[in-house]
């Protein structure tokens, strides 16, 4: 289990525009993987799956506005992105598969679309090409009602992380903690841009390949979205895990990590 408390030690780089960008970097492997966490969560989001990665190097940035990263004025995947590419020139690093959770999901299709080149495999952990859909649940009503300061302990919170199986208590308050740091206004320009977010045409700008892994019991991205990103990946590989929700690398880290091993194996360095 890793040490929550610790995983508070992050490295902090400088953006062009003068922006903190925070991130985990560990472990050694021949290809470096980016791990790109979700909406309102952090690098901490990979803490779980993190030592059942072991045998690569794991580069786990905070996206702007989460964590201890800045937010940015106006945000957008093609900026996450390119903060991404920016940060692995930092890193030295030339080329990196890439591993992504909702929101970092949608940012690894921008990610492998605008820098292809960089990008040696790509794989989708409960994604989606249009979250749209979102603003019509009880949840994204919620998110625009919210004001400072938020309640870590509040019943929007709870039902935000709510999962299908058992996740470590300690893990999830630190979870909550830091969602419920980050201003009304960052959740609410942060919804405001993938809710208009439409990557329905990503997998013809993606040559990477891809793996589409996902909980059968998501109800954030349901089976629409995931027959959305079959029908733009016929290629991808595809993994559904019975039984588990939105967050399955909460849930069930070691068979998340063997599933992610089992595509990194079959790709060419």
């Amino acid at each position: 289990m890793a040490d929550q408390a610790g995983w508070n030690d992050r490295k902090r780089v400088l953006t062009t525009d003068g922006r903190r960008l925070a991130y985990i970097d560990s472990g050694e492997g021949e290809m470096p993987l980016f791990l790109l966490h979700g909406y309102t969560d952090s690098s901490r989001s990979w803490s779980l799956i993190e030592p059942y990665l072991a045998g690569h190097r794991l580069v786990m940035p905070d996206l702007p506005g989460h964590g201890l990263s800045t937010a940015m004025p106006l945000p957008t995947l093609e900026a996450f992105a390119d903060d991404i590419v920016r940060l692995a020139d930092v890193l030295g690093i030339e080329r990196f598969a890439v591993i992504g959770h909702s929101m970092g999901a949608m940012t690894a299709f921008v990610l492998a679309a605008r820098h292809g080149a960089r990008v040696t495999a790509l794989a989708s952990l409960c994604g989606s090409l249009q979250p749209g859909l979102l603003a019509e649940t009880t949840l994204g009503a919620e998110i625009h009602a919210l004001v400072d300061p938020i309640d870590s302990q509040s019943p929007f919170l709870r039902e935000w992380h709510r999962c299908a199986q058992p996740v470590d208590a300690d893990f999830m308050a630190w979870i909550a903690r830091e969602a419920a740091t980050m201003p009304a206004a960052v959740w609410q320009a942060l919804y405001a841009m993938i809710e208009a977010t439409d990557l329905r045409r990503a997998g013809e700008r993606i040559d990477a390949p891809v793996l589409l892994l996902a909980g059968n019991d998501d109800a954030l991205f349901d089976e629409p979205h995931r027959a959305a990103l079959r029908t733009a990946f016929p290629q991808a590989a595809t993994e559904i895990l019975a039984g588990h929700s939105h967050n399955p690398h909460w849930e069930a880290p070691a068979l998340v990590a063997a599933a992610l091993a089992r595509f990194l194996a079959a790709q060419p360095l």
